[in-house]
């Protein structure tokens, strides 16, 4: 089960009970896993970050700068956590 899981990581956890064992429930596949550390999910598209929106972004933080952590928890809603790196590939 971990073999099959570690060869390919895109696999989802149904995935690995079908060429495995199809009789195990996929929670149990997930829970064992889980013992050895390895935790699947299902990755998210990233969001496409144009100029527009980059520019629009840094207006917000830059007018928000001086909100203290309980006021982005209380005020805020955050939605698309994702690390944005801008110039990078495609």
């Amino acid at each position: 089960m971990v073999e099959e899981a570690l060869k390919n990581r895109q696999n989802s956890y149904q995935d690995i009970a079908k060429k495995i064992a199809p009789d195990v429930s996929e929670k149990t596949i997930k829970r064992r896993l889980s013992k050895k550390n390895l935790k699947k999910w299902v990755a998210q598209e990233r969001a496409h970050l144009d100029e527009a929106l980059a520019e629009k972004r840094l207006k917000w933080a830059l007018a928000h700068r001086n909100w203290t952590k309980k006021m982005g928890r209380t005020k805020a809603m955050w939605g698309d956590e994702m690390t944005i790196e801008r110039g990078g590939g495609e």
